[in-house]
């Protein structure tokens, strides 16, 4: 099977791509550059096209599309739409990963929704914006983010896309949690994703604890920083105000590329 993934979000396309080769078939990623704060790409030994405009990326995206049996269109809705005007037979998916269907009204990604073979959805909490779309669990690379026994009880939780701090301890104590932690802001100091582990190792506990639509709602699902920490051997206190030890099995990446295999093949 040919299978090309557009854009990546958090290493999710490049890990498929990658266990996907593993497993017998040729997996690509194509993704714009520029977009990449933590050098997830270069990490993976993937070039992201240096374009200076999107269309010139999208003409790209539609000249290499050519190629393939399998488009996994990550994030762009507009995308499918596109291609599907070149590629009328070829199988095309849609998969959203979180603010790309949290933000976006109906009205701009339903026509993608009905020209693709099917919708994916990378968390069960975004059922609320595509009840129909299937979910599919975040790959976790559960090699670079290898299982260590924690030798510290610190606690830390890393702020994302401007996050503020008061909101997170704010909720804690109002929930009688008494809990002290480190804050690493990902925004005016970006953690490179090769680093992240060695980072991750001076801790024992990992909050992730998040708000979105202007920090007054609570996001009930776990990001993939608390899935990484997890996998590094680390406790991981989720929004439930539980704590989770484990990375549970469907994230594997073995095991989620060979989930997405499966629905490609069903869609034939």
């Amino acid at each position: 099977m040919k299978i090309l993934h557009i854009w990546d979000i958090g290493a999710d396309s490049y890990l498929a791509a990658i266990y996907q080769r593993k497993l017998g078939h040729q997996s690509d990623v194509i993704k714009r550059a520029g977009f990449d704060p933590y050098g997830i790409a270069k990490f993976y030994g993937f070039k992201p096209i240096k374009s200076p405009h999107p269309l010139f990326f999208y003409l790209s995206v539609i000249s290499k599309s050519r190629s393939y049996d399998i488009l996994h269109v990550h994030c762009i809705p507009r995308l499918v739409v596109l291609l599907r005007k070149f590629y009328p037979k070829k199988k095309i998916l849609l998969h959203y990963h979180g603010s790309d269907v949290r933000y976006t009204p109906l009205r701009k990604r339903s026509k993608a929704e009905k020209l693709a073979d099917i919708v994916l959805l990378s968390t069960p909490d975004l059922k609320e914006f595509a009840p129909d779309a299937t979910y599919t669990p975040n790959p976790i690379d559960i090699e670079h983010f290898s299982h260590q026994t924690p030798t510290s009880t610190k606690a830390f939780t890393i702020l994302q896309r401007g996050h503020p701090e008061e909101q997170t301890r704010k909720f804690l104590s109002k929930n009688n949690i008494n809990l002290e932690f480190d804050v690493l802001d990902s925004k005016k100091n970006p953690i490179p994703y090769s680093k992240m582990p060695e980072v991750m190792s001076n801790y024992g506990i990992y909050i992730d604890i998040t708000f979105r639509f202007n920090y007054t709602k609570l996001a009930c699902t776990m990001g993939n920083l608390g899935r990484q920490a997890l996998a590094r051997g680390l406790t991981v206190l989720d929004y439930r105000l539980k704590y989770q030890k484990d990375l549970p099995p469907e994230h594997y990446p073995e095991n989620v590329a060979k989930q997405l295999l499966i629905i490609y093949e069903s869609l034939h």
